[in-house]
């Protein structure tokens, strides 16, 4: 077991944990907050750290390249579900970004499939650090509202948290097209 791989299985087992602590600080109030952004600045820096050492140290597998994605996506989708619960980001934002996860998914299989090498697009990059700067903001808006915190500023912190969820799914249905032209491309001469 490599680090890269400690903290990609680690990414996969803190998710829940975000999700426990985030219902219950939502539900009980602001001493979990401290849970909620230990779990999500874990996931985060996991995601950082997982590649940079896979390479460094090249300890590349292929399960990792199976495993990294599949950890980005059931962390942070949980906690653009947990933000939909709360209603802190619109649910038709969280529907465009679970079916981006699902259909890049479904297509990393078949391209596995036909044997089409697959590497990570820019806009998958670019896509999990605007996830991150919305998730961190859909986090400050919680904070605000269980601290009682810059409460002159709620309305003014929800707008910047809705853009970045706008730009979320933006960025999302761009690197949803980027791969599916990617597959496309490759998949018929593969064919």
């Amino acid at each position: 077991m490599t680090l890269p791989m400690i903290l990609t299985w680690g990414r996969i087992a803190i998710a829940p944990l975000f999700f426990l602590f985030f219902e219950l600080a939502d539900a009980r109030g602001a001493p979990l907050l401290v849970g909620v952004w230990a779990t999500f600045l874990l996931i985060e820096l996991s995601d950082l750290l997982d590649g940079h050492f896979a390479r460094s140290r090249r300890q590349e597998s292929d399960l990792g390249k199976v495993l990294d994605p599949f950890a980005d996506s059931l962390s942070r989708l949980t906690y653009f579900v947990a933000f939909a619960g709360a209603r802190i980001m619109p649910l038709w934002i969280l529907l465009i970004l679970i079916y981006r996860d699902i259909t890049v998914a479904y297509i990393r299989v078949m391209v596995s499939s036909s044997q089409v090498l697959m590497p990570a697009r820019l806009s998958g990059k670019l896509k999990a650090w605007v996830y991150a700067f919305a998730g961190g903001c859909g986090i400050v808006v919680l904070s605000v509202r269980k601290l009682g915190l810059f409460l002159d500023y709620a309305s003014l912190i929800q707008g910047i948290a809705f853009v970045l969820f706008i730009l979320a799914a933006l960025v999302a249905l761009w690197s949803l097209a980027d791969y599916a032209v990617f597959f496309l491309k490759n998949f018929r001469k593969s064919s």
